[in-house]
């Protein structure tokens, strides 16, 4: 329905739900036809792959546009904070964080805890100790002579890594780029410096061999005189002896384009910088040019940051896999011809926080494509950093200068075509603020599909409020968990009609993890980035100052859902 602006329209489902003192409800069955199988039906990383594009490979679920209605309640596990990581999946098992720092390992058939895992967080952190989304991946272990499954994620100021089956910790490092004399110093006013970024775990060349590194982005929350933030690579490794060590190769800071090597690269640069290179999205990672693609948060120092020769402004950024050295950058305020507009533009708290998608088009071109808190959506070429297209869909929610809510927060999908080239590019706005009245009829959530060769918009689905969530793709079917609402959406990729939408106990900012015949939502979102550009952390601290445990928390946990005829074994 290309141009089509559909209105929402809600299936009424009845869900009936009470939390136990086991912390999860079970389903009631159902009966349909059996659904179809796949031999490989893990969701191990965020966005499904490193190139982050959120699809469900076609066949591996039997959620198709014609029973994505019949899908049921399967379980619901109460955890006592926020979850709004996404959910990863391997095997029988569900790995997810809270906000308030507890790891756990759930069975996917019934949602019980296999074990759990409490970090603790050095820094304070803007929303929870935990929002980054986890990579389970297989490791070498020289202390048996086999392959190690692990959890790496990000908690705090720090990368973790898990041992998959028991989350016994193996291995931590501390990404804070300050030194221990500077932490001291601002012991009594800490910044907050965190990892929100959900790390990508893959098989690079480097050297001539190939070595499995890590790579996440890390933030300091635009703070000057903290250090560098930007993406660290580093690799995880066992010994004889049974222990296991992070070892950083480098790390990238997009503010000066500086790449710090060695043992002493998380902290080189200590106390400087304007707080202009903060990475809160995943990095995506292109085996085929060797690449990590990633975007950049705004810049509040534009003035100090433009007169010093660094980068002012929010930017779309690839580096060398191997290396971290910068290949391109594309920073949309310098299109803009005066100084005074550029720095406008730069002012308007525009960050790149919905991850970038990499992607083929149909006529064979290999671009990035991501999205922004402008409602701008952006394709660049990737090996060069070209421009292809971009394409504004809605309202950025600027409310002035250093404050924007909207736009794109929530990452976007890729739907593929049989030859894996892109078709579309699917995803969802947050809070829209009108610029003037012109404006006013884009300012609303909704939900957007782009023609990948074009930018043409192809639909637009409104919402029932904003989501911060990402957008899952499976067999034509756009998922979208609406946070404000708290629901959870099924749209026709084709036509953008709405296919079924279910009640999520709490507001979902979490992506649908699709394994299978089932869906994996995190439930609970006690504070967005609007209350924390307005009151930094204030709203979190009276909550736990006057009476601990949010309010939302009750809310806050793992909603599962799956094909009725699953239900019943089918």
């Amino acid at each position: 329905m290309g141009g089509t602006f559909v209105r929402r329209w809600r299936v009424v489902i009845v869900v009936a739900a009470l939390i136990g003192a086991g912390g999860v409800v079970p389903a009631v069955a159902a009966t349909t036809p059996a659904a179809v199988r796949c031999s490989s039906q893990d969701w191990s990383e965020y966005g499904a792959n490193p190139g982050l594009s959120f699809e469900v490979p076609r066949g591996c679920s039997g959620i198709t546009t014609s029973d994505v209605a019949t899908l049921v309640p399967k379980w619901f596990f109460h955890a006592t904070d926020s979850m709004t990581a996404s959910p990863t999946v391997v095997g029988t098992t569900l790995y997810i964080g809270s906000w308030d720092g507890t790891f756990y390992a759930l069975d996917t058939a019934t949602g019980q805890p296999r074990w759990t895992y409490q970090i603790q967080a050095e820094d304070p952190t803007a929303f929870g100790q935990i929002v980054s989304s986890a990579d389970v991946a297989s490791f070498p272990d020289p202390s048996t002579g086999h392959r190690r499954s692990v959890v790496v994620f990000g908690g705090g100021s720090s990368i973790w890594a898990l041992d998959a089956a028991t989350g016994k910790l193996l291995a931590r490092v501390d990404l804070d780029p300050r030194t221990a004399a500077l932490k001291a110093k601002q012991a009594t006013n800490p910044p907050v410096v965190e990892v929100e970024s959900s790390p990508v775990v893959a098989n690079v060349a480097i050297g001539g061999k190939t070595e499995q590194v890590i790579y996440t982005g890390m933030d300091v929350h635009n703070e000057p005189g903290v250090g560098p933030a930007g993406v660290v690579a580093m690799t995880l490794k066992g010994s004889t002896k049974g222990t296991w060590s992070f070892t950083v190769l480098w790390k990238h800071d997009p503010e000066t384009d500086r790449v710090y090597t060695g043992p002493g690269a998380l902290t080189a640069g200590s106390g400087t910088g304007f707080g202009c290179g903060d990475v809160w999205s995943s990095p995506a990672f292109d085996p085929v040019t060797n690449e990590v693609l990633f975007g950049t948060g705004d810049c509040e120092n534009v003035d100090e940051a433009r007169a010093a020769g660094h980068n002012w402004s929010e930017a779309m950024e690839a580096v060398r896999a191997d290396t971290g050295a910068l290949i391109w950058r594309f920073a949309p305020a310098a299109l803009f011809p005066t100084v005074a507009e550029q720095d406008a533009q730069a002012n308007a708290d525009q960050d790149f926080g919905a991850s970038p998608n990499i992607m083929v088009l149909p006529d064979g071109e290999r671009v990035d494509g991501e999205g922004s808190k402008s409602a701008f959506y952006w394709v660049r070429n990737e090996r060069t950093g070209a421009a292809v297209w971009g394409t504004k869909s809605g309202s950025t929610g600027f409310v002035q200068d250093g404050f924007a809510v909207g736009g794109y927060i929530g990452a976007t999908a890729v739907e593929t075509n049989a030859a894996g080239r892109a078709e579309q590019i699917i995803g969802g706005t947050a809070i829209p603020v009108p610029a003037d009245a012109a404006d006013a009829e884009a300012a609303t959530e909704a939900v957007h599909a782009f023609d990948a060769q074009t930018g043409k918009v192809d639909w637009t689905y409104s919402l029932g409020g904003p989501t911060y969530a990402p957008t899952t793709i499976v067999n034509g079917v756009a998922l979208v968990p609406d946070t404000v609402p708290s629901d959870l959406v099924a749209i026709d990729a084709s036509t953008g009609l709405p296919l079924w939408v279910s009640p999520v106990l709490g507001p979902p900012s979490s992506g649908a993890t699709v394994v299978g015949d089932s869906v994996y939502v995190g439930t609970g979102t006690r504070e967005t980035d609007l209350e924390y550009k307005a009151f930094g952390l204030k709203v979190q601290k009276s909550f736990t100052d006057t009476v601990g445990e949010s309010p939302l928390s009750p809310v806050s946990g793992v909603e599962a859902w799956e094909l009725s005829s699953s239900a019943v074994g089918g």
